[in-house]
């Protein structure tokens, strides 16, 4: 299993027959990413929903946390959403494990949380308009990691696949 895309970049000088195969290695090496491209969309979307986990547990910091605040795992939940990230930054690196992961815990989080929005907009609606939004995030930058079309289409047109 490849963990590395190439994608295609465009240069400003002509390339003689030697300098072809330096430029086809420097281009498995590249990870600009283009806007139009799937990927880029799941990246927006990460990035949405990375956020917007911070505010959520910003929110729940300022109601004030259940119970006895000594016995809630606030460090579990900022060192949970820093794990994440640096999972969304393997994701954004191009990594094929990181990739699936993310959409496995995103459907996942899709099944399991969506059917608590409706007892959570009754206790806190902010709270329940943010997970939504969330969730929306997840889904959609799921969906998006999903679309082979972007890892084919740069393989082909660095000569790897």
């Amino acid at each position: 299993m490849s963990t590395v895309n190439a994608y295609s970049g465009n240069t400003a000088h002509s390339l003689d027959a030697s300098d072809a195969s330096t430029e086809t290695r420097n281009r498995v090496r590249t990870t600009r990413i283009e806007r139009d491209s799937p990927h880029a969309a799941a990246l927006t979307s990460l990035a949405l929903a990375y956020a917007l986990s911070w505010a959520e547990l910003g929110l729940a910091a300022t109601i004030g946390l259940p119970g006895d605040a000594g016995s809630h795992p606030l460090a579990a939940s900022v060192v949970a959403r820093v794990l994440v990230g640096l999972l969304y930054l393997c994701v954004a690196a191009r990594l094929q494990w990181a990739r699936w992961v993310t959409v496995t815990l995103g459907f996942a989080s899709v099944a399991l949380v969506a059917p608590t929005l409706a007892l959570q907009w009754e206790t806190f609606p902010a709270a329940a308009v943010l997970s939504g939004v969330a969730l929306v995030c997840r889904l959609t930058a799921s969906l998006f990691l999903l679309a082979p079309s972007a890892d084919v289409a740069a393989s082909k047109t660095a000569g790897i696949a």
